[in-house]
Order: C-alpha cells, then structure tokens, then sequence
C-alpha cells in the first residue's frame, strides 16, 4: 500500500474535517429519520437544513426566513440556497437555488433541487442569504449552521 503525502492544505484541510465531523449528524439510508432546522435569530429567525427524502434517499438544501410573532413586524425573503459538500479540502457547491419571488409578510421558504448524497461520499451543508426590512430599517446576512449531514449509503 502506498502512502500519499499531505501537504499544508491537506493537513488544514483534515484538521477542518475533523472539527466539522464533531457536528454531523449521519443518517442511515433505512432509518426512519427527520430532518431538522438548525435556527438562528430572535425578532427574525433565520433557519436551514439539509432536508432528507426518505423515500427516494436524496438530500436538498432548505432555508427559511420567518418573523417571529412579537419581534417586530418585518417583511422577509430568503435568496441564493446552497446545497454544499466537503470535499476533504473545501467547500463545494452542488445545487444552488436563487429565489427571488420577492418580500414576504411573515415566512418565506426556499430550496434546491435534490441530488443523490451516495453519489459522494463526504458530508453536505447548506448556506443561504436572508434580507429583512421595516420602514427604513432593513438587513441582511449569509448564514449557514455550524454543522453538517452526511447519509450512510450500502
């Protein structure tokens, strides 16, 4: 067996896995398993997920943008959905969504088309841009969970 050699961005890069290992959540394909929203945020919440459709074992990258109910009344929108994988070095993108239906009162949800995750064999994350606005108020913000899923494929 031959060993291959690691260089700087392959040693960052398998220090960068092994943190973001501690945070995957690995599904079995014959599990009966839910996909959770990982959320962010008080008077807006922004959430994400790598959505699971288990009856066809495809992953899809989902956000969504809501206005919390007492938190102050904004219109929001959720743009750009990325469905990302970790190469062993890098982030990739896989799918990406660009929803732009516009401003929405209370909720807006976006997501990507699905891919096979046992077509690769690292684990996948989701990154999305959310925009909220109030009279002259407004923000926006790029936020992906500190976390990643990966399916266990036979």
């Amino acid at each position: 067996m031959r060993l291959k050699r690691v260089g700087r961005f392959g040693t960052t890069g398998a220090l960068v896995a092994a943190a973001f290992g501690a945070s995957i959540v690995v599904t079995p394909s014959s599990a009966s398993a839910e996909s959770a929203w990982e959320c962010y945020g008080k008077e807006v919440r922004r959430c994400a997920t790598v959505w699971w459709d288990e009856s066809a074992d495809t992953y899809r990258a989902r956000a969504k943008i809501t206005d919390v109910a007492g938190g102050g009344n904004y219109q929001v929108k959720v743009t750009d959905v990325k469905l990302r994988r970790f190469n062993g070095e890098k982030e990739v993108t896989v799918r990406t969504a660009k929803d732009h239906d516009g401003w929405k009162g209370t909720q807006d949800l976006a997501g990507t088309s699905a891919v096979d995750p046992c077509k690769w064999d690292q684990s996948f994350s989701v990154v999305a841009t959310y925009s909220w606005r109030k009279g002259g108020k407004s923000g926006e913000k790029t936020w992906s969970p500190n976390m990643g899923w990966s399916l266990l494929c036979r």
